[in-house]
């Protein structure tokens, strides 16, 4: 089973927003982020990274304004 820790991206750094999460959704302005227990959390953003190899990682950058 593949689970990946999902990151916010901001001034230089990464801020963990949830780990175990199964599944990615985008909707609007933003993505679902749902783990493996099923709890749902909605993130205003975009995707940077997407590593389902060696980190098994997801990692965010807010919208830009504009």
């Amino acid at each position: 089973m593949c689970l990946s820790t999902v990151f916010m991206h901001l001034d230089d750094t990464d801020r963990e927003l949830m780990r175990d999460v199964a599944r990615v959704e985008a909707e609007g302005d933003g993505v679902w982020l749902i783990n493996l227990l099923g709890e749902k959390r909605f993130v205003e953003g975009t995707v940077r990274t997407i590593d389902l190899i060696d980190e098994h990682l997801v990692v965010l950058e807010p919208r830009r304004a504009g």
